[in-house]
């Protein structure tokens, strides 16, 4: 298959999906992977995609959030490993509030693997359809609302007005990037208001986040930073971020190679 034809069949598939995926597509077409990369770094030149790892995506007229899917390939390792030490953190009967990032996901799947007696509250489908396994001890509680299917998540006005309704031992959350001069930021407003209520519905609340979400800023600032206890991440932050951090009483944690 040639050039034109392989690229072309990218963008209808693109059209009808909003990403791709580049093992999909290799399969698809019957080529390599690195030709799909190479044909998604011409398009995103073109002005015709995003790239991102493992695919790319269309972005959305007033949203940069990336598709849930394309989500949970990205540091998926390192999404299991923040899990684990966040685990170290729950009690028995605990309720846990839990956003609708592919890193609370990741925690989900190992709460479900443990077999606790947990409560778990959450606006997110995918962690839904997770803990609606019979196999689970786990209370579900689904935060409802608008649905948004680029993240998979409840989000509306709604959704918070009935999440203020509940106290959690404990809140986890993941965000699209965090700073120490604006704190932390998403791409969606009905998001970021959600988490910021998850954070003051809790006695304590986690900010699980990998290194690369440390630089730069979101389009959507939002409270929370000074209410988080415990930052959970994989790499060691600058001398800067950790006399901030302990200026502000919040407590860094890594997770082991």
């Amino acid at each position: 298959m040639v050039k034109f034809e392989r690229q072309s069949i990218i963008e209808q598939e693109l059209t009808s999906q909003g990403f791709i995926l580049i093992p999909a597509m290799s399969a698809l077409l019957q080529c390599s992977e690195e030709t799909i990369r190479r044909d998604l770094k011409e398009m995103e030149k073109a002005g015709k995609l995003t790239r991102t790892h493992g695919g790319a995506y269309l972005i959305e007229k007033y949203d940069k959030s990336y598709p849930t899917a394309l989500r949970q390939t990205y540091m998926h390792r390192t999404k299991g490993k923040m899990a684990q030490l966040a685990m170290q953190h729950i009690r028995e009967n605990d309720v846990i509030m839990l956003d609708s990032s592919t890193t609370c996901l990741a925690l989900a799947e190992a709460l479900a693997q443990s077999k606790m007696n947990l409560t778990i509250i959450t606006n997110s489908l995918p962690i839904c359809n997770l803990c609606n396994d019979s196999n689970t001890n786990i209370n579900l509680i689904c935060i409802g609302g608008t649905f948004r299917r680029r993240t998979s998540s409840f989000t509306d006005y709604h959704t918070i007005d009935v999440l203020a309704t509940y106290h959690a031992d404990r809140t986890f959350i993941s965000c699209p990037k965090v700073t120490m001069e604006f704190g932390l930021s998403d791409n969606h407003l009905s998001e970021s208001r959600v988490r910021e209520c998850m954070i003051k519905r809790a006695d304590c609340s986690y900010l699980m986040v990998d290194h690369t979400k440390f630089s730069g800023n979101a389009n959507i600032l939002f409270d929370g930073l000074k209410d988080i206890g415990t930052i959970i991440t994989d790499q060691q932050l600058s001398d800067e971020w950790e006399a901030f951090a302990k200026k502000a009483g919040i407590k860094i944690e890594y997770c082991a190679d």
